[in-house]
């Protein structure tokens, strides 16, 4: 009788923690986060000079009060640059902004988005490799928090190292 509380209980257990793992797992995309796309993801007004790609906050209760900046942080000639970027609001679609080309064109350099929710109070930051004017998708970090200075120079560093 014994083995068989032993065998429930371990079974109890075990769908417990697969519960708990699954519930962790689904609230983790439903957490607020900025999200980056082509310009034309910006709807009708992609079409900006200059647009290289459009950011949006998502899981927000209010996306009219999303705030979202940016810098472009660069590699030229072996020195490091920061820029300050302006993000253009799509006026017909709250919490998208669209990102036009700010920094040089020669160099190396990632965008760090950083964006708050103030409804949820809430933070969170994208890193984003380019080369020339395109995006890098597949290397891009959406960070369902802010990114830390060592995160920044870490996605420039592994840019750099390889696009030499």
């Amino acid at each position: 009788m014994t083995d068989m509380r032993t065998r429930l209980f371990r079974l109890a257990v075990i769908t417990l923690l697969a519960t708990v793992a699954m519930t962790m797992a689904a609230a983790a995309g439903t957490m607020f986060r900025l999200e980056i796309g082509p310009p034309v993801a910006a709807g009708t007004d992609f079409k900006q000079k200059g647009a290289v790609l459009a950011v949006r906050a998502v899981v927000c209760d209010d996306l009219s009060t999303v705030r979202v900046t940016g810098t472009a942080e660069g590699m030229v000639n072996g020195a490091r640059q920061s820029v300050a970027l302006r993000l253009a609001p799509i006026a017909t679609a709250p919490g998208v902004f669209v990102v036009q080309q700010q920094w040089p064109a020669q160099g190396q350099w990632v965008l760090h988005l950083a964006g708050t929710c103030p409804s949820s109070k809430s933070e969170a930051s994208t890193l984003v490799p380019m080369r020339k004017a395109a995006f890098l998708r597949e290397k891009t970090q959406v960070l369902r928090e802010p990114a830390t200075p060592a995160q920044v120079e870490a996605a420039l560093a592994e840019l750099v190292r390889t696009q030499s």
